[in-house]
């Protein structure tokens, strides 16, 4: 079945942290009414598979209007074409693909015993820095701007006691359904892909963080499964 709760947080950022683990993510603290809310930002993966990223800059969203006039605070959306919604295989920009896989960088995943010469393992370090550096960047680049706002998509949830967040902020379909990454198989659908979209209206630009795993495939069927 598709992830659960797909939607999308609009909110004002205040702070960031690196959290380590089984799952490495990068975690951002948004104000909003309804908040605050914790949004988790994958920089490694659980099973081991290689991210892949891209951010791109002077970005225009495949529908700034209705994004732009949603309230602040986590709205739930329709994994259907013509809203809102993102699927980085279907969605378009102005008649070109949103993004596509031959945009992204890989980034290696980390392991307890580097391979390779000294200059090799210093530049998987390098690279698996990458991500986590650029999105402090933003987050602190939105931060200074008193009318920034980060829009994240991905799947909402709620912490009883505690607070609530979004996470499956990546590419949430062509999850193999057996083998290597068959365990995400479940989360495949079309039309629930998460992203980072970030606005500093000081400096009238967009950016946006996109984030897929390699095991992921970008040919999919109507219900998000490799095709």
């Amino acid at each position: 079945m598709p992830i659960t709760n797909y939607s999308v947080l609009a909110g004002k950022p205040t702070a960031g942290k690196v959290v380590t683990g089984s799952s490495s993510h990068y975690q951002i603290t948004m104000q909003a009414p309804g908040g605050p809310f914790t949004v988790a930002v994958n920089i490694q993966s659980v099973d081991g598979s290689e991210v892949l990223y891209d951010i791109v800059e002077d970005f225009t969203p495949p529908d700034l209007a209705a994004l732009t006039a949603l309230p602040m605070g986590m709205t739930a959306l329709k994994s259907e074409p013509g809203g809102l919604a993102l699927d980085f295989v279907r969605s378009t920009v102005n008649g070109s693909p949103m993004i596509t896989k031959e945009q992204m960088t890989l980034l290696p995943q980390a392991k307890t015993k580097p391979q390779g010469s000294a200059e090799e393992q210093m530049t998987q370090r390098a690279r698996t820095k990458a991500l986590e550096n650029a999105v402090v960047t933003l987050l602190n680049m939105t931060v200074a701007d008193k009318d920034g706002v980060i829009y994240a998509f991905g799947s909402s949830y709620a912490d009883s006691g505690k607070v609530d967040g979004i996470h499956d902020i990546h590419m949430n379909q062509g999850n193999p359904v057996s083998g290597k990454g068959g365990g995400f198989g479940g989360d495949n659908g079309v039309w629930q892909d998460g992203a980072l979209f970030i606005n500093l209206p000081s400096k009238g630009t967009w950016t946006a963080v996109f984030i897929a795993f390699q095991t992921e495939s970008w040919t999919t069927d109507a219900s998000g499964n490799p095709a």
